[in-house]
């Protein structure tokens, strides 16, 4: 008994010796099951070395910050409290394993994963030797459940041995999408904590025919490409947002990150010239907007303009929103006022939104008002960095509304 208990101790000893521990710095690369035979590959580049661990989500060139990081022993959880989700899983000394989780008011959904640490400097392995044409150039996406087909359009290029591209609907683009050709088809991936997206490509005679994935949305939706012109020849998809009542002032109220409450009547803002960014920590393409609207902020504050974020959050909670508008202003490093403005759920938005905007459908919406408290133009949606030439025209045109509202045009 006692030889076997000491043969015992030795084997639990080089098995412990030999386990591996989480390395501290470096990329990892995994894989979340959407279902059914879907697996969307994710890579990270983690420092786990420091009191505060950081990372971030690796798409093409793209960093999305990963806001939260939690690590106690072979324990690690990332946080995304903006978007309802976190990741959660424990080291077993060859890979990180476990549920990524996305909370909902009508429940949560949950999704398997695995990741493990790269090599360093490995690169993506080399695209499988193919024929297949690549999809590059502008789209329309027709997909097959909606009523008004032709709504959200497509563009793609070429990246080195990768192709990328986005989906772009009325509210704006689905971020940077990146894949590789596999045989006879294309996957393209996005994961940031948030979004979690794979498109499927495949050939169709002289156009493409697809299948859309994504954790949002309980089954894949099948869709046809068609190919079409410059997309900026057609920049306006999707209904028109308008100011109910365009002689009275745009009113607001909500509560400031220190939880000071502040209302669009205040002394503040008399005699300014205001953007009221109605947004939502949670919102990909809001994100995409803040820098643009910081830069507005930078250049004319000193002409009495002042921009103000309105968040409607996936919580109704108010600690937990004045906590992601803390983070979020924190990212970009936001001197803007932002305000915390309630949840989503359908009676807030009608309140505070709905009565006063017709055909209100997008966030970010952003309200150019002028000194008088009345809104001049209104634009629906945001198209972010991935859609180059779109969002270079976007910013110009946010520019030319500030600079005519300023001059009083």
């Amino acid at each position: 008994m006692k030889v076997r208990i000491q043969i015992g101790v030795v084997l639990l000893l080089i098995l412990t010796a030999c386990r591996r521990p989480m390395p501290e710095r470096g990329v990892w690369r995994g894989t979340v099951e959407l279902g059914g035979e879907t697996l969307l590959s994710f890579r990270m580049n983690l420092d786990l070395s420091g009191a505060e661990p950081r990372g971030h989500f690796l798409v093409g060139e793209e960093q999305t910050p990963i806001p939260e990081i939690l690590r106690v022993g072979d324990s690690l959880t990332f946080n995304f409290s903006e978007y309802g989700a976190e990741m959660r899983g424990t080291w077993n000394g060859s890979q990180w394993s476990g549920e990524y989780i996305r909370h909902r008011s009508g429940g949560s959904k949950s999704f398997r994963f695995s990741a493990s640490p790269s090599p360093a400097g490995a690169e993506d392995a080399a695209a499988e030797a193919s024929s297949l044409k690549l999809p590059v150039g502008n789209y329309a996406v027709h997909f097959q459940d909606e009523d008004r087909p032709g709504q959200t359009l497509a563009k793609f290029w070429e990246s080195g041995r990768s192709i990328h591209g986005t989906f772009i609907a009325p509210d704006g683009d689905y971020g940077l999408l990146v894949g590789k050709p596999a045989g006879s088809r294309i996957q393209m991936e996005r994961f940031t904590g948030w979004q979690a997206i794979v498109i499927m490509l495949e050939p169709a005679g002289e156009t493409w025919s697809g299948q859309f994935f994504a954790a949002s949305n309980d089954k894949p939706r099948s869709f046809v490409l068609q190919p079409r012109g410059d997309l900026t020849t057609n920049p306006k998809i999707g209904p028109t947002t308008t100011i109910k009542n365009p002689a009275a002032p745009f009113s607001f109220s909500g509560l400031s990150v220190s939880g000071e409450t502040v209302r669009s009547t205040d002394n503040r803002f008399k005699g300014k010239a205001l953007i009221v960014d109605i947004m939502g920590t949670w919102c990909h393409n809001c994100l995409d907007a803040a820098p643009v609207l910081q830069k507005l902020q930078d250049d004319f504050g000193k002409d009495r303009l002042e921009v103000v974020g309105l968040s409607f959050e996936i919580s109704d909670d108010p600690e937990l929103g004045r906590k992601n508008l803390k983070l979020y202003k924190d990212r970009f490093g936001l001197t803007y006022t932002l305000l915390f403005c309630g949840g989503l759920d359908d009676a807030n938005v009608e309140k505070r939104l709905h009565s006063q905007l017709h055909n209100f459908f997008a966030y970010p919406t952003t309200l150019f008002i002028r000194p008088n408290g009345t809104v001049k133009a209104i634009h629906s949606g945001f198209r972010g960095p991935g859609t180059g030439e779109e969002f270079q025209l976007q910013v110009q045109e946010f520019r030319e509304l500030t600079e005519q509202l300023l001059s009083g045009r």
